[in-house]
């Protein structure tokens, strides 16, 4: 899987040849646009990768908001939304929906991610945390996340 360093701005790239080029900045959405056309061969155009579009269209729902998250449910490529529960020091934070002036706002803040069930490294993502793409295992990515939802489009 191609590495990258992690900038906010650099979200879902446009066309395969662009995702298939020289770049080396992508935040989560493009993260998650990356693996589903490497590992699946399935290109997700940005509205099919950005919120609130994305959550609210592409795939369907494995959990929702509201819903309890059920581990035993999600398979490999699963696309997994998270609410940020912490800074990268490890300070609490809340951006839980009540903070947000809409539900839309809300969606469009939540972190992506990939499940790949790997033990170890269940989670592919990009985050500030890091400053990078990379592989975290599930205790680290719940220290820092709290799963919102998951989506299936393979």
């Amino acid at each position: 899987m191609k590495q990258f360093s992690y900038e906010f701005l650099a979200g879902p790239l446009a066309s395969e040849e662009e995702l298939r080029g020289d770049w080396s900045t992508g935040n989560c959405r493009r993260a998650v646009q990356l693996y589903l056309f490497e590992n699946c061969g399935i290109f997700l155009r940005p509205e099919q990768v950005l919120c609130p579009a994305a959550y609210h269209e592409t795939g369907s729902f494995v959990f929702k908001k509201g819903q309890p998250v059920d581990f035993a449910a999600l398979k490999k490529e699963d696309i997994l939304y998270a609410e940020k529960i912490r800074k990268k020091d490890g300070v609490e934070m809340d951006k839980s929906e009540k903070t947000f002036s809409s539900s839309d706002e809300y969606i469009t803040s939540l972190h992506t991610a990939i499940y790949t069930v790997e033990h170890g490294k269940e989670i592919w993502h990009a985050t500030a945390i890091e400053g990078n793409s990379c592989y975290w295992p599930l205790e680290k990515f719940t220290y820092f996340y709290r799963f919102v939802a998951a989506k299936r489009i393979v």
